[in-house]
């Protein structure tokens, strides 16, 4: 039989207390650093079975965390309302899903060409590798993290203050947990410095939160826009360090000031929230 706890309605539950999203950011970095200590000395002999584990563990544990808290206090109802948000597309906002091939994509060309000029230039990644970086990087973050990050804490956060600032925290806490990257071999984040990182990720953070306010709290526009970043920095151009990251950071800084603007404009998140039921 259910505890009385589990027989909350779903709704009502999301809606007023902290404990589910405290829940999710908790597990997250969690499971995150339990990776890495578990698969940390097998990386750093060579052994790539330990890297791919590592990666896939930490970057589907967002998703998988949200659908189990979900399933826990929504049951199923719970979960297909939230993969809901994955799913549905809206033609209405037709523009948004463009702004989230156009922009992030543009952010990154100049970043990329600031970096050039400043003599970091790389080499393009070759064209037999194309398909092959495309589907790692639809099969890593792109999926594996919004529907946790965006689809599930974003909207509990906004139903407790507004969407500016329920972006920043977001934001925060997304770019924090990629912490451990910094120390697992083979990562590309071993050869930049924190700061940038973490600064530019903070940025694109508040960037996709508009992208999903924008989109009907849907995340197709957040998977595609992070899948446009993350294949932009994956061509290559531009040696993946200080330069380009600084670079990145003041890019996507733009981006954030203007997508900070238009989420002030919004209206309440309590007369606009659709609850995960």
């Amino acid at each position: 039989m259910e505890s009385s706890t589990r027989q909350l309605p779903a709704a009502g539950w999301m809606s007023d207390s902290w404990v589910p999203a405290i829940t999710f950011v908790t597990a997250c970095y969690a499971v995150t650093w339990l990776a890495w200590a578990g698969f940390h000395s097998a990386a750093a002999t060579g052994k790539m079975w330990a890297f791919w584990a590592f990666l896939l563990v930490t970057v589907w544990s967002p998703t998988l965390i949200a659908l189990a808290i979900a399933m826990s206090f929504g049951g199923l109802s719970g979960v297909r309302a939230l993969l809901r948000r994955l799913f549905q597309l809206r033609s209405s906002v037709l523009i948004w899903y463009i702004a989230a091939i156009i922009l992030p994509s543009s952010s990154v060309l100049v970043a990329t060409a600031l970096a050039r000029a400043l003599h970091e230039e790389a080499p393009v990644i070759p064209i037999e590798a194309l398909l092959p970086t495309i589907a790692i990087q639809l099969g890593t973050g792109a999926l594996g993290e919004e529907l946790g990050w965006r689809g599930f804490l974003l909207p509990l956060l906004q139903r407790k203050t507004s969407p500016v600032i329920s972006a920043l925290i977001m934001s925060v806490l997304w770019s924090l947990w990629h912490s451990p990257s910094f120390f697992f071999p083979g990562l590309p984040q071993v050869f930049i410095s924190p700061l940038p990182f973490f600064a530019t990720v903070t940025a694109v953070g508040v960037f996709l939160s508009l992208i999903f306010n924008k989109t009907g709290e849907h995340v197709f526009g957040t998977v595609l826009a992070h899948f446009v970043l993350n294949t932009s920095l994956a061509l290559g151009g531009a040696r993946f360090g200080n330069v380009l990251w600084w670079s990145l950071a003041g890019a996507f800084s733009l981006l954030a000031c203007w997508s900070g603007f238009m989420l002030s404009r919004l209206s309440s998140p309590r007369s606009r929230s659709n609850s995960i039921t």
